[in-house]
């Protein structure tokens, strides 16, 4: 794991429609490494190396979840609307930045103290309508003049920390883990018979909307997806429904929302996996999505499957993975993508036969 590059795009801004802090880091990091750098019509970041044989993507989201300015009042407080997936006790409390044309302004998502709630009421959980954010201004000509405005985007307070040599904390990990790992891959294959492709996509959280533009403009023939899951592995879990714990490897996505691997892909993975001696966990999801979802069905449709790091404490303000779990995943990739090239893919392909 290449430390330093999770760091600083964990400690970026980035919620669904406002990554271009993201983009420009790994525009930094790939720029004198690929053939050509491109982007959909939405922003999607896309490298390329190489030009011959199969086109392989890799791909994970740099959107987070987040929130946007809906509303200032006349005594300075900020309304506004969540930007994909939040439960509401994960909010309160907690310190966020707005990303301002001119910079970011901290606040925190206040409350009302428990010394003025009613036992009844302190048995509710607060409505995200009743929520606001606190910049510390008591006018809204005030948060005016400190750079604010209706439509700006809203993300928690950048956190990362190394808490022990394998568990790492921190803003974002879903997905910027991903988006280190694909860049970490891209940077490391020298296989020129593939035609490699590192995508970052846009407002994953918000629909898989970057998967899509991204799918249509790449049309890749293979695509591997990086992405986080819950890991159930914490106190409160249903283990069967949630079996993914952090240390044990990556997860194999064998189902969701709107996507199932390929099943040759899937099985190759496998062999892979067991071949050099790396652990694998295996997954469904019933409620959510990756971008396989999209990268499976554009254009015709090509061979895909869905990785994930089991991740705790996902869609808050910090989350937790396994170093170990991101290097055993880097070791399974880079040893497919050395080893893929025409005739294998040919194979992987073949329906009848």
């Amino acid at each position: 794991m290449e430390t330093n590059l999770l760091k600083q795009l964990v400690m970026a801004s980035g919620t669904s429609g406002d990554e271009q802090e993201i983009r420009e880091i790994l525009y930094k990091e790939l720029v004198d490494q690929a053939d050509e750098i491109t982007f959909d019509g939405l922003g999607s970041f896309i490298a390329r190396k190489g030009s011959k044989g199969p086109k392989v993507a890799i791909i994970a989201h740099m959107d987070e979840v987040g929130f946007i300015v809906k509303h200032i009042s006349d005594d300075g407080f900020i309304s506004f609307d969540t930007v994909g997936s939040w439960w509401t006790q994960s909010m309160l409390n907690h310190r966020v930045e707005i990303r301002t044309e001119t910079g970011k302004v901290a606040g925190i998502i206040g409350s009302i103290a428990p010394h003025a709630l009613s036992e009844a009421d302190k048995a509710r959980p607060m409505e995200h309508d009743a929520m606001f954010i606190d910049i510390g201004a008591d006018s809204a000509e005030m948060v005016a003049e400190m750079g604010v405005a209706i439509g700006d985007f809203v993300c928690p307070e950048p956190n990362f920390a190394e808490l022990t040599p394998d568990r790492i904390l921190g803003k974002a990990l879903d997905n910027r883990a991903g988006c280190a790992l694909v860049a970490e891959l891209f940077k490391r294959c020298e296989n020129e018979e593939i035609t490699l492709y590192a995508v970052a996509t846009v407002q994953e959280e918000v629909g898989l909307r970057g998967a899509q533009t991204s799918a249509e403009a790449i049309q890749p023939d293979i695509a591997i997806v990086i992405d986080t899951m819950v890991a159930g592995d914490t106190p409160g879990f249903d283990r069967i429904k949630f079996p993914l714990k952090l240390g044990s490897g990556a997860a194999l996505a064998l189902f969701d929302k709107r996507y199932i691997p390929h099943q040759k892909l899937k099985q190759d993975m496998i062999d892979t996996a067991k071949s050099i001696g790396e652990p694998m966990q295996f997954c469904t999801m019933k409620t959510g999505a990756t971008d396989g979802g999209r990268y499976n069905v554009m254009g015709g449709g090509r061979p895909v499957v869905a990785f994930c790091l089991p991740t705790r404490y996902l869609h808050a303000n910090s989350s937790m993975i396994s170093r170990s779990d991101y290097d055993s995943l880097a070791a399974l990739l880079d040893h497919f993508l050395a080893g893929y090239h025409s005739e294998k893919h040919e194979a992987i392909c073949r329906y009848i036969g």
